[in-house]
């Protein structure tokens, strides 16, 4: 009896479909492939493990960190900035900036650059940047486990 190592259409499909849903995490939050680009993991660099979530509850934004392999999800939701808001950071580019969540406590900030955005400190291959304890930087979507 001879196999065909063809795939079916069906096979094809369901292989299609399986990075997809394994991005998802334990919550069911929305993966790097959302439609909106502000939820899913994000790590410092493109090859690291993720170091933070962004989901969203009742169409409020929350941010978690990855801590003792456990995400933590901090307890206040996060702010979608205005445009006047964005330009306190970014006083020249505020126009380069498509979407921006920050902390009302303080100490985080993802920012989300609109196509063609030439601001200094934007890493050629990265359209985010993250304001975190740490510093300021290129922020990369990555996979959430």
């Amino acid at each position: 009896m001879r196999h065909s190592l063809r795939p079916s259409i069906y096979g094809m499909m369901l292989l299609a479909t399986l990075p997809l849903t394994a991005c998802r995490n334990g919550n069911n939050s929305v993966n790097v492939f959302s439609a909106d680009p502000m939820l899913g993991c994000y790590a410092t660099h493109p090859r690291k493990p993720a170091e933070f979530r962004i989901d969203q509850q009742q169409g409020r934004y929350y941010v978690s960190f990855q801590r003792d392999d456990q995400w933590q999800r901090e307890p206040t939701p996060l702010q979608e900035s205005t445009r006047a808001d964005i330009a306190q950071f970014f006083k020249d580019d505020a126009n380069q900036i498509g979407k921006a969540l920050v902390s009302p406590r303080g100490g985080f900030g993802l920012f989300k650059f609109n196509a063609g955005a030439t601001l200094k400190g934007k890493a050629p291959d990265s359209d985010y940047m993250g304001l975190l304890l740490i510093g300021a930087g290129p922020i990369y979507p990555v996979a959430c486990p």
